[in-house]
């Protein structure tokens, strides 16, 4: 069977797998599973906000389109985020997700049959989403520099492997459009910034496999709030 969206669909409903039962989401809420491949569309803004999705596996972009047309990524979803319906308040999507990841597994719900612990953790994936769009508000006041630094960071911190002297090995299916569309930026700046960072000594890597260190990143975007 497939989504409106063509998107093979697996519509046999699940136990409760036990990493959710960890997680105190108990058999109050059907499962079922969503497989998709890179650049396949979960749900789009607009649509009816009608299923909760919890990552298993890979990574989405969420993203918004501005009035200029241009795409803006508010949030990349991993393994345990919950997206898609995670508030009542809204009746529609409010933004597009899609899969980064050559390989993405979702667990998927009714939001019309969430009990009363899954409420809980919508709750708060509600709060970390805030708090992600406040991170977005303040990026947007600083520096194309400051931003890409401190957008590296968080993803470090999320999504890196740490060593003991912080230093962040980053390997995401991110590409130099991704960033930009993250930072709010031209893609030829968002470059030409990357590049200097790279002379810098500030980052290693390129096309998805990134290493720095994480204390120096952070300082430097501190710094580069007040340089440019």
């Amino acid at each position: 069977m497939t989504s409106s969206y063509g998107i093979p669909l697996t519509e046999t409903p699940m136990t409760t797998p036990s990493y959710l039962k960890d997680q105190g989401i108990s058999r109050q809420n059907e499962f079922s599973r969503r497989v998709l491949s890179k650049g396949d569309t979960l749900y789009y803004s607009g649509d009816e906000a009608d299923t909760v999705y919890r990552v298993e596996e890979g990574l989405l972009k969420l993203s918004i389109d501005l009035v200029t047309g241009k795409e803006r990524i508010t949030s990349i979803a991993g393994p345990g985020d919950l997206i898609g319906a995670i508030t009542p308040a809204h009746i529609t999507y409010q933004e597009t997700a899609e899969a980064l990841s050559p390989n993405v597994v979702l667990q998927a719900t009714s939001s019309k049959t969430v009990g009363e612990d899954l409420k809980e953790q919508l709750s708060a994936a509600a709060g970390v989403q805030l708090l992600r769009m406040r991170d977005t508000l303040e990026d947007s006041e600083l520096p194309v520099p400051s931003r890409l630094a401190r957008t590296f960071v968080r993803l470090g911190q999320r999504f890196g492997n740490i060593s003991e002297d912080k230093t962040v090995h980053l390997t995401l299916p991110l590409t130099q459009d991704n960033l930009a569309a993250i930072v709010g930026a031209a893609r030829e700046t968002t470059t030409a910034i990357l590049s200097e960072m790279r002379e810098d000594g500030l980052l290693e890597g390129t096309r998805g496999h990134y290493s720095f260190n994480m204390m120096t990143l952070n300082d430097f975007a501190s710094e580069a709030a007040f340089m440019y």
